[in-house]
């Protein structure tokens, strides 16, 4: 298979950078909100500073289409501000469980098998800490996956902007008249 051009290669770049600056607002916004709501400032936050991130890559994105090379900076440190933003969230995940408030949460149905499968409170209480602290290694490793890996994606695109940039930007010629 060909290798496509730089100019296409470059459009692709954008088109997943608009993608996943789209993703990181839409989902993030309102988490921040539903946080707000449960008065959980700290997750708040969190959502509210990815959503910045969002926010902050879109803008480098937009540079980026205006042929602006800073415009890259501005992606990978959106990136890599949002991993870190999610690492410390799922840092404080796992540092302190909240067992008390999970089972809150679920149905009188399902406290009442999980009374029957782990008698002892403290056994129950473990296993859920257990359960959520697995849980955020895998949002964690997630986040290290696919935060990281656009932000190595983005950097190694630099050589291939360069290039791009280097030429005079191709004009759409006017359609002849009918």
């Amino acid at each position: 298979m060909p290798a496509r051009p730089p100019e296409q290669r470059l459009q692709r770049l954008l088109l997943l950078a608009r993608i996943d600056a789209l993703s990181l607002v839409i989902v993030a916004g309102p988490a921040a909100v539903v946080s707000l709501c449960w008065r959980e400032w700290f997750g708040a936050a969190v959502g509210a500073g990815i959503a910045l991130c969002g926010a902050l890559e879109w803008a480098g994105r937009n540079r980026l289409a205006r042929r602006e090379r800073s415009g890259l900076t501005w992606m990978v440190v959106a990136q890599l501000a949002g991993l870190a933003l999610i690492l410390l969230y799922v840092r404080s995940l796992a540092l302190a469980p909240q067992t008390e408030r999970l089972l809150a949460l679920l149905p009188s149905f399902t406290r009442e098998q999980l009374d029957l499968l782990c008698p002892d409170p403290e056994e129950l209480r473990a296993l859920l800490a257990a359960l959520q602290r697995l849980t955020a290694s895998l949002l964690a490793i997630l986040a290290i996956l696919y935060q990281g890996g656009l932000a190595l994606y983005y950097l190694h695109a630099r050589p291939l902007i360069q290039s791009v940039f280097a030429a005079p930007p191709v004009l759409a010629a006017p359609s002849p008249p009918v």
